[in-house]
């Protein structure tokens, strides 16, 4: 089993929470993103223009947020196969959504705040986990950036 297969084993033995309830889950980290990152905001189209009040209880958020944790749960349980899930991201966010690398460290740095916060028992080990996680994600991501020639 290599590091990251590790890693990500760590992390999936607290995921059930977030597996269950991936809108709930999906919806708080792009909330704190957005409170916390507000410039980040820009890259949401349906979201540019919300107060947030408006961004609060928001089904376009709630919505979003679930896909986020959706992909990442898969990216977790892949085992071997992130490249596929990672390139057919970074081709849509490359090539439709023209979202810079440094977003997916932005909203990583987010995804472990919330983790550590909302998930029982999810201490610094398993948070090591999970920033290692998405580290090689973006290393990967990275990767399929350069090969598309994505340079924002």
């Amino acid at each position: 089993m290599s590091a990251c297969e590790a890693d990500c084993k760590t992390v999936c033995s607290f995921w059930a929470p977030v597996e269950a309830d991936p809108k709930c889950y999906g919806e708080i980290v792009l909330q704190r993103l957005f409170e916390t990152r507000p410039d980040v905001q820009k890259l949401f189209p349906k979201f540019v223009d919300l107060s947030k009040e408006q961004l609060q209880n928001n089904p376009g958020v709630q919505a979003h947020g679930e896909i986020v944790v959706r992909k990442l749960t898969e990216i977790l349980k892949a085992n071997g196969k992130r490249k596929e899930i990672i390139k057919d991201l970074a081709e849509s966010h490359a090539k439709q959504h023209k979202i810079p690398l440094v977003n997916f460290q932005i909203i990583s740095e987010v995804i472990v705040m919330v983790a550590a916060e909302k998930l029982e028992g999810f201490g610094p080990d398993a948070q090591t986990a999970l920033k290692n996680v998405l580290k090689q994600f973006q290393i990967d991501l990275g990767a399929c950036y350069d090969e598309l020639g994505f340079k924002p």
